[in-house]
């Protein structure tokens, strides 16, 4: 007996040394002998079931990315990485950056979404936003994983929904895949449909996928076909180029470990709003990428995926040593104590920084002065990939649409320096219990907003609706009737918070939540002598430089905060009259400059005058002692 349970433990032991041995087992994929060539990918594809897919099958089933390409990568290593692990807990949320902005125009909704943990954004269930929603709104500019295919993120009102939409698992194709007739505003159309199953199929340039699973009821079998009851709605079905297809059933893949920039561009590009500019040929582009460079070559990682941001102190956040010299300061300026020189990566050139005060150094990052748009009096505002949908078909051009980003806003950041920073105002409504203030459900918040608000956007603009302070007043008071008392409706737009008082008259108050909502920005990277300081103090210090005095509109949908600005100066923790006063002394630098000068000679001369006299009287006294 005793025999026996000593022979079961060791079992399980093997078992279990086992299971983490084929876990940390690397695959063919993962393992470089140093060869700098691409790997030629021809492989046999394979369906979410595992099985081959094979021409006639019937019915043809989409492959799955994390099976095919798991044949030879470690899936689950690669899942970590900065694209995939936004609703990790465990992974760190990094430097504020790039939310999803949810936007209603019926309700004057614009409010900054994000499952990382980032100050001022707000998780897509705080507002009623299911998993299975997020993605139909925002998949189309996300590559799969997270909170796509995690058990955690499925609520159980949308549980047979994802039977049958599937995963939206990590597209790897979408960043590796180089074959020109690689469709990825065809991967967004099959998200917005739920076909997440299909999604990266669909992309690539030898499938075709037709039908909808949105359109599908609940209890649909993807195996099954059409819906009998339904005859018109067509399910998802795929159709494969068969001549795509060798004798042994493998396809060609177009795979390239250096990332092609316009692959990154489909989800990162930025389009500057301004009307004396209206052509593509008008603006220039980064100047590392119009010198030749990749984007991978700074932002840079392993097989974990976990991609280097490049933002100063970004190594206090991560493992990896070699974070530090893929920053602007450790790229471009060398580093004495260093064993051996990292700095100078790609021929890198030293800026000399002639002139230039240190201080600058201490209260500036080097994107300061040399990344995002050239300041203006009047800040800009941009079109973003993520949040306009660029790049995808029948996406709405009008650059009125929202939601609303203004660029560049010099902004004080955390550690003390101030950046260049996109920013957006948030507008929503929510209830206050107690102290805190938290935002009310887009399904609460419609059917009630609807009864008051009438949508005059009769040219499709898909701008800001006007709200008066009698509308907000008269939702308010239906929002309280349709709450418990413990809580009090409130409306957020502007940079104020709006609420009743005993008179039902409208009260503006300032609150923290109201404020604008902004992240650092790094590109597009001017040359030097396009740099903020290149012409000189005046760049900055004068008394109209946009670099303090801009004025940054209020973007609301509230009629009062119509034509209404604010100087970027307050985001930089200063006061605009002592700013004012220093730039103004910079009129009287040149001046200052002559004088000190010409006090220094005229010191200098007198010194030298009364240095020869009392030579002479030395040398007098020296002849007459004698």
């Amino acid at each position: 007996m005793m025999s026996n349970q000593i022979f079961l433990l060791v079992l399980i032991y093997l078992l279990l040394c086992s299971m983490v041995w084929a876990q940390e087992e690397e695959l063919i994929g993962d393992v470089s002998d140093g060869s700098r060539a691409t790997p030629v990918h021809l492989i046999q594809l394979i369906d979410h079931d595992s099985s081959v897919v094979r021409l006639d099958d019937q019915p043809l089933m989409p492959y799955s990315t994390k099976i095919t390409c798991g044949k030879c990568h470690n899936y689950d290593k690669i899942s970590t990485g900065l694209h995939f692990n936004a609703g990790d807990s465990a992974a760190s949320a990094g430097r504020p950056g790039h939310p999803w902005i949810y936007v209603d125009q019926q309700s004057g909704t614009q409010i900054p979404l994000s499952y990382r943990d980032w100050p001022g954004t707000y998780l897509p269930q705080e507002i009623g936003i299911s998993t299975l929603n997020f993605l139909e709104t925002f998949g189309r500019h996300m590559p799969g994983g997270g909170v796509g295919e995690k058990e955690q993120f499925r609520s159980l009102e949308n549980l047979f929904r994802w039977q049958v939409s599937g995963d939206l698992q990590i597209n790897c194709l979408s960043c590796h895949d180089a074959e020109f007739a690689y469709d990825r505003s065809e991967y967004a159309l099959q998200v917005a449909r739920q076909n997440f199953r299909w999604a990266a199929t669909a992309a690539s340039a030898f499938v075709w996928v037709r039908g909808s699973a949105k359109d599908m009821p609940d209890n649909y079998d993807i195996y099954f076909g059409r819906v009998p009851d339904q005859p018109q709605k067509m399910p998802p079905q795929v159709f494969y180029d068969k001549s795509r297809f060798n004798y042994k059933n493998e396809v060609f893949f177009d795979i390239v470990k250096n990332i092609p920039n316009e692959n990154c561009y489909f989800c990162h590009s930025t389009k500057i709003v301004d009307s004396t500019r209206t052509q593509r040929w008008h603006f220039d582009g980064d100047v590392h990428i119009e010198s030749g460079m990749f984007c991978v070559d700074c932002h840079r990682h392993g097989l974990d995926h976990k991609m280097v941001r490049g933002y100063e102190n970004e190594q206090r956040n991560t493992d990896k040593s070699m974070t530090v010299t893929l920053t602007c300061q450790g790229c471009h300026l060398p580093n004495n104590d260093e064993p051996v020189p990292k700095v100078g990566r790609l021929g890198a050139p030293q800026p000399l920084h002639l002139g230039i005060p240190t201080v600058h150094f201490d209260r500036l990052t080097c994107t300061t002065c040399h990344s995002g748009e050239w300041p203006k009096q009047q800040v800009l505002p941009i079109r973003t990939s993520a949040a306009h949908a660029l790049g995808m078909h029948g996406v709405i051009k009008s650059e009125q649409a929202l939601p609303h980003i203004y660029s560049p806003v010099f902004i004080k950041q955390s550690d003390g320096k101030i950046a260049p920073h996109n920013l957006v105002w948030p507008s929503f409504w929510a209830k206050v219990i107690n102290d805190s203030i938290v935002p009310l459900e887009m399904e609460f918040i419609s059917p009630i907003v609807q009864k008051f608000i009438v949508n005059d956007d009769t040219l499709g603009i898909r701008s800001w609706l006007d709200l008066n302070s009698g509308v907000i007043i008269k939702i308010l008071d239906s929002l309280a009737l349709n709450m418990s008392s413990e809580s009090e409706p409130v409306y957020i737009s502007g940079g104020f918070i709006y609420r009743r008082d005993d008179d039902n008259h409208l009260l503006q108050e300032t609150h923290k939540i109201a404020q604008p909502y902004s992240w650092a920005i790094a590109h597009d990277v001017r040359p030097a002598r396009q740099s903020l300081g290149a012409r000189g103090c005046d760049d900055c210090h004068s008394t109209s430089s946009p670099f303090y005095f801009a004025q940054l509109g209020i973007d609301s949908p509230m009629g009062i905060h119509k034509n209404k600005t604010r100087a970027v100066i307050e985001f930089q923790e200063k006061n605009i009259i002592a700013a004012w006063v220093f730039s103004f002394s910079f009129f009287f630098r040149p001046l200052l400059k002559v004088f000190i000068i010409s006090s220094c000679l005229l010191i200098a001369g007198v010194l030298i005058l009364y240095s020869f006299k009392g030579l002479a009287k030395i040398t007098q006294a020296a002849a007459g002692k004698k």
